[in-house]
């Protein structure tokens, strides 16, 4: 049997994401999933139904219809307006119901990538409208993943919870890092997680995330440190 270790890091990825979203779903209290947010405050289940409708309409549905050879056009709003419409047509819902909705749709995106080959999850081409040139894989990594985890860290940041926060997306880097996705993957996330050090004043920690981003893929580091002033200046230090 040929081996896929694209397919099974990001299974084992999706996987662990989906555990970690019920952990915290299970640790919310009764006023805080009944809670009703703010456009400026969003409540827990403004975060899952927001994740919801993105990894269903971005990933789910675009790539079914590629795979089923029709015509993918690319989305007319900008993200702030997706992200204003989505809250405003679903913050009254009652939380099962997002609850359930959320469940169900991350299920739904476990069983595509393992309905999807190894070949699949490495085509830069065919899947271009959503990825941008680079691997489909990114995208479960990216959408799927990686954003999943920033609605959890960014839930606790505004509830003044940084230690949390920090865990979340130490914790998302480790486990990207420990797969066999590329060096470039890691570095990725490494340098997310630098960026957020750098941002809440954390430079050592910053500065040696960096470092080992710039070691895995020094060129692409190298490319986006010139969008990055708050890590260019870790750089310098």
């Amino acid at each position: 049997m040929t081996a896929e270790p694209i397919k099974t890091s990001i299974l084992d990825l999706l996987q662990q994401s989906q555990r970690s979203s019920k952990a915290f779903m299970q640790a919310l209290d009764e006023r805080e999933r009944t809670a009703v947010g703010k456009p400026d405050f969003w409540s827990a289940k403004d975060h899952l139904a927001h994740m919801t409708y993105c990894i269903r309409q971005n990933l789910i549905l675009k790539v079914a219809a590629i795979l089923q050879q029709q015509e993918v056009s690319r989305r007319e709003e900008s993200v702030d307006q997706m992200n204003a419409r989505v809250f405003e047509e679903h913050r009254l819902r009652p939380w099962e119901e997002v609850h359930v909705a959320f469940e169900r749709v991350y299920a739904d995106l476990i069983q595509l990538a393992e309905r999807l080959s190894e070949a699949e999850l490495l085509d830069a081409s065919r899947f271009s409208v959503i990825t941008e040139g680079h691997p489909l894989y990114t995208a479960f990594l990216g959408n799927g993943y990686e954003h999943l985890q920033e609605h959890f860290m960014q839930y606790y940041l505004e509830r003044q919870n940084l230690p949390q926060a920090i865990q979340v997306r130490e914790q998302c880097t480790h486990n990207v890092v420990k797969t066999q996705v590329p060096d470039w993957v890691k570095a990725w996330f490494l340098y997310d997680l630098a960026s957020f050090y750098a941002q809440h004043k954390q430079q050592e920690q910053a500065a040696a995330r960096l470092q080992e981003a710039l070691t895995l893929a020094p060129e692409r580091i190298e490319a986006w440190l010139k969008h990055n002033s708050e890590l260019a200046a870790v750089r310098k230090q």
